[in-house]
């Protein structure tokens, strides 16, 4: 099964290559994709250790199910919940990365980052599952994001506190990661009060605690039953995005032209886009207006994205791809033909 599943995965990437029309002269490139998408599921495979016993937990205590059941019914609703998920923490991960790495992801160096964060992040969980700790991979996984960003950005002689890690949605991914654990226990203190308050009476059993191998009554043993579902499929829609993340960060990276472009954009958002960048386009232009782009404007749009710094080349050049890709659009008719068509070079 896990070799079909590679095949399937290895055969998708050829074909989306294939419909973007990327010319391909190496193969090292891919070899290091593979890499990375193995290690990527090693990570999801590690993270499996700890998050599985948080859901599972109650029911193999108490005895509600078999651990060998309770573990495959854990892990059938965590894919469903990742399959029913709207992709928006994965989309979070990939902002959060610095845009430099994505830029240099086909570079030996954006891979080492890759690899570095995701072997630290892989480590780190053995270690805290080997000595029976509990830890959360969101934090170690964000935790070693934030850490290669800042090292890449120091080791090029830039500060690492500011250029390093898109800081903003690092603020934004730390407050949830700070009060989650904080609701989590108020939340779950006043409900284990008023349930007491309200239930201790009427119905003791609920509180008591298992007797041998005895399995509790069938009204509780539901209950354990669907809240270890629910939990189940919450963790799958929400931390278990954190895989597809990486997985994005990955592909887009080595393969921009097959996915970094929403190829299946309908027609009738062409229109749209088109009017977006010619109103983009004019904008910068008005404060481009005295100067003039000599020879390829990419570079100096790539070393703003990366560096922050607007120079007397960057507006010109902005307004010229801009400009590029709307005549593109307009002339071709789909995002899809214009990603199979050779760019056109600048002088």
């Amino acid at each position: 099964m896990a070799a079909a599943g590679l095949l399937f995965v290895a055969y998708s990437i050829y074909a989306d290559i294939d419909a973007a029309g990327t010319r391909v002269t190496s193969y090292l490139p891919f070899m290091l994709l593979l890499v990375a998408l193995l290690i990527a599921l090693g990570f999801e495979f590690v993270n499996g250790f700890h998050d599985t016993a948080n859901a599972v937990a109650t029911v193999i205590y108490t005895r509600s199910m078999p651990a060998n059941i309770a573990v495959v019914w854990s892990g059938m609703f965590n894919l469903f919940g990742v399959l029913m998920s709207t992709g928006a923490v994965a989309f979070g991960i990939v902002s959060l990365l610095p845009v430099e790495l994505i830029l240099q992801m086909g570079s030996s160096a954006g891979f080492a980052m890759v690899f570095a964060l995701l072997i630290a992040a892989i480590i780190w969980n053995v270690g805290t599952w080997y000595f029976g700790l509990p830890a959360s991979s969101s934090h170690t996984l964000i935790g070693s994001i934030m850490g290669v960003g800042i090292a890449n950005a120091l080791l090029r002689g830039r500060d690492g506190t500011t250029s390093g890690v898109n800081w903003s949605q690092a603020a934004g991914i730390g407050k949830a990661l700070l009060l989650s654990p904080l609701f989590g226990f108020v939340l779950a203190a006043a409900l284990l009060f008023v349930l007491k308050t309200v239930l201790a009476r009427a119905t003791p059993a609920l509180f008591g605690e298992p007797k041998g191998d005895q399995p509790p009554p069938i009204w509780i043993r539901g209950i354990l039953i669907l809240t270890c579902t629910l939990v189940s499929f919450f963790h799958g829609s929400n931390d278990g995005q954190k895989g597809m993340g990486l997985i994005m960060l990955i592909l887009i990276g080595t393969v921009p032209t097959a996915y970094a472009l929403n190829r299946a954009l309908p027609e009738s958002q062409i229109e749209q886009f088109v009017g977006n960048s010619t109103a983009a386009s004019k904008v910068i232009e008005g404060k481009a207006a005295g100067y003039n782009v000599i020879g390829n404007p990419r570079p100096a749009v790539t070393n703003y994205v990366a560096q922050h710094q607007i120079n007397e080349g960057t507006y010109p050049s902005m307004a010229v791809l801009v400009r590029d890709i709307s005549n593109e659009v307009t002339q071709y008719g789909s995002l899809a033909k214009v990603a199979c068509r050779p760019r056109r070079q600048h002088p």
